[in-house]
């Protein structure tokens, strides 16, 4: 089997696109090496995606996102209300291959402990993410190890790259129920002219302090999703994972999918402020 399909492989087309995508849990060491390793491969598009498992935990990355080294380099924070990154990387990874011309590699930066009892003390997910992701065709999974106790390691800042939106999973928690109005399911937009949609916040883009001052959400119903893109702005009152608005402004396409620029938007119901743990 092997030998027949090398044989077949050698001549088959390479993909149109590279997308590399560096899962980011905490602005370690070890996440800042897997970014400093992904600049030298040279992808078409990079993303750096944070899975929101924790919202205290993820506001402290957000908010340390902004001031670090890494120059308008912006962090994907995707939501993941049922906490199985195994799932949600795997339908981000998916959103990506749909259109068969693109290969993925994802990037799993990983503490290496030079002790058995260390390694004992930390979980170790990235197994979960690997198996997952190893299934699909087109996805390549590259550990980025950084052993403790090596030395210390010189980070430098990151170039631009171009990321794309995130994935929308209908699987996910259903949409709270609004009152019928003007607004359209997402799936029926019309492109280069005026729509009002309403919809869940599932993800946000992050934008560091050096780079252009903007907020990008991925609005999402039950049958597909827009990006809200609000120039100007590095966070807007309200406007959080799990916000439920409506939306309502000229749709144009902008990059891999449909985006409202500026749009006039209505809160409807919004989740509550992440808190710090409390102390035990």
């Amino acid at each position: 089997e092997l030998r027949e399909d090398a044989e077949q492989l050698a001549q088959v087309a390479t993909m149109r696109r590279h997308t590399l995508i560096v899962l980011v849990d905490n602005m370690d060491a070890a996440a800042a090496r897997a970014l400093q390793y992904a600049r030298t491969l040279r992808p078409d598009e990079l993303r750096a995606v944070h899975f929101d498992m924790d919202p205290w935990k993820t506001q402290q990355l957000a908010s340390s996102w902004q001031t670090l080294g890494f120059s308008r380099f912006p962090l994907d924070i995707v939501e993941c209300t049922d906490r199985q990154m195994s799932r949600a990387a795997t339908e981000m990874v998916s959103d990506l291959l749909r259109d068969n011309e693109t290969e993925v590699s994802v990037l799993i930066p990983r503490r290496e402990y030079s002790k058995r009892w260390h390694r004992l003390l930390h979980d170790n997910s990235s197994g979960g993410i690997i198996n997952s992701l190893s299934k699909l065709a087109h996805c390549n999974v590259t550990v980025v190890p950084y052993h403790l106790g090596g030395g210390k390691e010189v980070v430098e800042p990151a170039p631009v790259f171009v990321a794309g939106s995130a994935p929308v999973d209908s699987q996910r928690a259903p949409m709270p129920q609004v009152a019928p109005g003007t607004s359209v399911p997402m799936s029926n937009m019309h492109m280069r002219r005026h729509n009002v949609v309403t919809g869940r916040i599932r993800s946000m883009r992050i934008q560091p302090w050096g780079g252009n001052p903007s907020l990008e959400c991925t609005l999402a119903d039950e049958t597909g999703s827009v990006i809200l893109i609000f120039t100007g702005r590095r966070e807007i009152p309200g406007l959080r994972l799990g916000t439920t608005l409506t939306a309502q402004a000229t749709v144009a396409v902008h990059q891999t999918g449909p985006a409202m620029m500026n749009p006039i938007v209505e809160l409807l119901s919004v989740p509550e402020a992440a808190h710090a743990p409390s102390e035990h």
